[in-house]
């Protein structure tokens, strides 16, 4: 039998993450939030990092994974 690792159910999706994902710029990111396309980010350990639980992005509509 395989070992597996569990992934935290509510892990944190970084700006950079979410770029990537998407293939966005940050300024994409950034219009996107502007417009109410993404909410808020719920993680915010400065003003550069910040992130969003994945039970967020699901919340509003956004599927990841």
């Amino acid at each position: 039998m395989k070992n597996k690792i569990a992934m935290p159910a509510d892990r944190v999706i970084w700006r950079q993450d979410l770029m990537s994902i998407f293939g966005v710029t940050s300024e994409t990111i950034r219009r996107w939030l502007r417009a109410n396309r993404l909410p808020e980010p719920d993680v915010d350990i400065s003003n550069r990092t910040k992130g969003w639980r994945v039970s967020t992005l699901r919340a509003a509509g956004i599927n990841i994974e």
